[in-house]
């Protein structure tokens, strides 16, 4: 029998995928199955998946995509002997449930301004990340949706956004106040120190709203519901944490304020992360349908493009769902009518740089007769190269004048 493939966004930063949702998977799979009957799959391509996003699971001809339902599948198999929240009540499987939501909306939009947003993070780090495993044009395209998306879901953080970035054009300066809702420093005659101050205790409160949640729920213990073994929602917590605590970035604001705040849950997300995702994980290749290539990549794009123009089944989509699709198909459109414009103006370089030769021949008198030349040469050329021959009138090549020849 075949192994079960997870197919994930690409591995990056020291960890197995790039993607929070991808390494929940990748952490559930690692803590509900045995390591040899699965793989891991960098296949990149959200057409693998039926609700077109990673990750998404592909066990014989079953196909199933995103986290949820994937542990929803997994949990229904082996006569639920892959359900590792099989052990808990009634109400923590709810509340399973209901903290999935909360992770997502607070900790997301946390990770994208992280890893999307803070423009030092985005150029010199998570944007040359993705040209090392996509080819061209797709390099372009994929982080340009991904960024897209980020931009939506920090939407309603522009003035710590703007912060941030006022922040990183100032020289570095030591900070010598704790994060402890401080705004100001003894020394008022240092604005930028106190503005630095200020923009940190709003990251702090932004990281605080997610984290204070959890660390009550956690108080101290392995697991989330204080269980001997990961649960659902402990694979979840530690794909969103890992992006947070373990990217080595120039503005590496949520891991200093996580280790200087938050030291419990570091020390949660480092002993569940060294289990769940282990350095033996057994790496499978995709079958040749499942690729990304410019071809299914292309293909996927023209499928998709009654929906970048802004309707979707019909129903018109939202503003910001319109301009998010809209812009990536455009850059698509963009990348390869780029690539084929290139191709054409190297064509046409060479055929314009390329040396034409024509025969044509010179009329001469010499010793009182009519004497014809054959001449070759470039186009343009009036040098002769050619023997002197004795042809007939019906035998010679039109006869080309010098002003001719020089296009005068």
């Amino acid at each position: 029998m075949s192994p079960i493939e997870l197919h994930v966004w690409n591995r990056a930063f020291g960890l197995p995928s790039l993607d929070p949702e991808c390494l929940a998977a990748i952490a559930f799979l690692s803590s509900a199955i045995p390591q040899d009957l699965w793989v891991l799959v960098e296949s990149n391509n959200v057409s693998v998946s039926p609700n077109g996003s990673l990750p998404a699971l592909k066990d014989g001809s079953q196909r199933i995509g995103g986290f949820d339902a994937i542990v929803s599948y997994l949990h229904s198999k082996n006569s639920g002997g892959y359900d590792i929240d099989r052990n808990l009540t009634d109400l923590q499987k709810a509340q399973s449930i209901a903290y999935r939501s909360f992770i997502r909306k607070t900790c997301l939009p946390i990770v994208s301004l992280s890893l999307y947003v803070t423009s030092k993070n985005w150029i010199n780090v998570t944007r040359p990340l993705y040209s090392t495993f996509l080819q061209f044009p797709i390099q372009y395209e994929i982080p340009h949706t991904h960024h897209v998306r980020a931009i939506g879901l920090t939407s309603h953080l522009t003035s710590l956004i703007r912060d941030i970035a006022a922040e990183e054009s100032r020289p570095i300066q030591p900070v010598s106040t704790a994060f402890a809702g401080i705004t100001a420093t003894a020394d008022k005659s240092k604005p930028q120190e106190k503005e630095k101050i200020t923009t940190r205790v709003r990251l702090r409160n932004l990281l605080a709203d997610f984290l204070d949640p959890i660390g009550e729920k956690l108080a101290g213990q392995n697991f989330f519901f204080g269980s001997a073994s990961p649960t659902t929602i402990d694979c979840l917590l530690v794909g969103y944490l890992s992006l947070l605590l373990y990217p080595k970035l120039p503005s590496p604001w949520a891991k200093e304020i996580l280790q200087q705040e938050f030291s419990d849950i570091v020390a949660y997300t480092n002993g569940f992360s060294s289990n769940c995702f282990p350095q033996n994980i057994t790496y499978g290749t995709p079958d040749e349908n499942d690729k990304l290539t410019l071809i299914n990549w292309t293909k996927r794009t023209i499928e998709n493009s009654p929906q970048s123009w802004g309707l979707t089944d019909d129903v018109p989509l939202n503003q910001e769902g319109y301009k998010a699709q809209s812009t990536a198909f455009w850059v698509a459109v963009q990348g390869v009518i780029g690539l084929a414009a290139t191709i054409g103006s190297v064509l046409a370089y060479k055929a314009l740089t390329t040396e034409r030769k024509v025969d044509v021949e010179l009329k001469e008198e010499v010793a009182g007769k009519e004497v014809y030349s054959t001449a070759r040469g470039s186009v343009g050329d009036v040098g002769s190269t050619g023997a002197t021959s004795n042809r007939t009138e019906k035998e010679r090549l039109p006869i080309f004048r010098a002003e001719d020849m020089l296009g005068l």
